[in-house]
């Protein structure tokens, strides 16, 4: 930091460390407070900014000194969002926009916060489509200091928010999260079925971790059969993609699809496995029939990917158990349509 030829002395050393919680979905709801948009406003919230002061002596504990924490935001809608969005509504700040205070009061206490809006053109709306936007955060420290007429700022990590309007979703149409990650839903071997819990019975989904577990370690393994067989969904660069059978015509279409080429399967003379006549077991498909790498994928994309999945029979409890967390999940933590997601397959 230099004021013409001279310097500050004793600088003081920060760190900016942008964070939120949970890892990676947000609010999603309305926030409390004032309003600052139309009943489509998506909020992201950006907790505890934290500056860790190690030194503040000399010039920085004059009077009058400040260190000011505030967001830099930029934005930008996805392809295809409907009516005219701004940038400015793609993300702006929101209720909380930083702090300003005296470096001994950062020292005493380094966290400040900051929240970010999206304000989305549309209310939610299967005809809409997705109504995605990215925002970009950087937090800035600015520095005044008597006697110095230029000090350069600061700057921390950069963080990623995507605000979304997602009419499908059953827990909540307007979110955001933090995408950096890819998104997995875990699955255990262990998480067996207990009919004599207590209260009520426990539904575990230990059948399908095996089948998944199993199909992923060793594809060629399993039915239909198929040489080199190599299945998506078991790690981030080869991750599965959410089909979302409520986002259109097109995306029921090809569930349905998923559906019957998995019937199809099942109900070969080669498969194995098949119930005797007082069984009660479903055929499970991995990946799923809620994926675009379903059973039906070859149909779709080209007969590389036939036969590219894999079907067993399994407990009926504990397939439809894993279904029913599944569609939690995908609400949950807002997994979109075309969304990459893995499984991960516990002990």
């Amino acid at each position: 930091m230099r004021h013409g030829g001279g310097e500050a002395s004793r600088p003081i050393v920060t760190r900016a460390e942008p964070s939120a919680s949970p890892a990676r979905t947000e609010r999603t709801d309305r926030r409390p407070g004032p309003d600052p948009g139309p009943p489509a406003t998506r909020p992201g919230r950006v907790d505890e900014c934290g500056l860790l002061v190690f030194v503040s002596e000399g010039d920085f504990n004059k009077a009058g000194a400040k260190l000011e924490a505030r967001p830099e935001c930029e934005g930008e809608w996805n392809t295809g969002v409907p009516g005219n969005p701004t940038e400015e509504d793609a993300r702006r700040p929101g209720i909380r926009t930083g702090r300003s205070d005296s470096p001994n009061q950062w020292k005493y206490d380094g966290d400040t916060k900051f929240d970010l809006w999206s304000l989305a053109p549309k209310l939610p709306d299967v005809a809409n489509g997705d109504q995605i936007a990215t925002g970009l955060f950087t937090p800035v420290l600015e520095f005044t200091i008597p006697g110095y007429s230029q000090v350069i700022p600061a700057e921390g990590e950069q963080g990623e928010v995507r605000f979304d309007s997602a009419a499908y979703n059953k827990r909540a149409q307007l979110g955001s999260v933090f995408p950096d990650a890819t998104p997995a839903l875990r699955y255990d071997r262990s998480d067996t079925s207990d009919p004599s819990a207590p209260v009520e019975p426990y539904l575990g989904v230990a059948a399908v971790a095996d089948h998944i577990g199993d199909a992923l370690e060793d594809p060629g393994s399993t039915y239909p059969t198929k040489s080199d067989k190599n299945l998506s969904g078991g790690n981030s660069l080869n991750p599965m993609h959410r089909l979302a059978k409520s986002a259109g015509a097109d995306e029921l279409s090809r569930y349905n699809a998923n559906s019957r080429a998995k019937d199809s399967a099942c109900g070969s003379p080669a498969m194995p496995g098949k119930p005797g006549p007082d069984e009660k077991l479903d055929c499970d498909e991995f990946p799923m029939a809620s994926t675009y790498e379903g059973a039906a994928r070859a149909t779709h994309e080209g007969d590389q990917y036939a036969n590219g999945f894999s079907v067993r029979y399994i407990d009926w409890v504990e397939n439809r158990e894993a279904g029913r967390r599944l569609d939690s999940w995908y609400d949950n933590d807002r997994i979109l349509n075309h969304d990459p997601f893995v499984i991960v397959i516990g002990d």
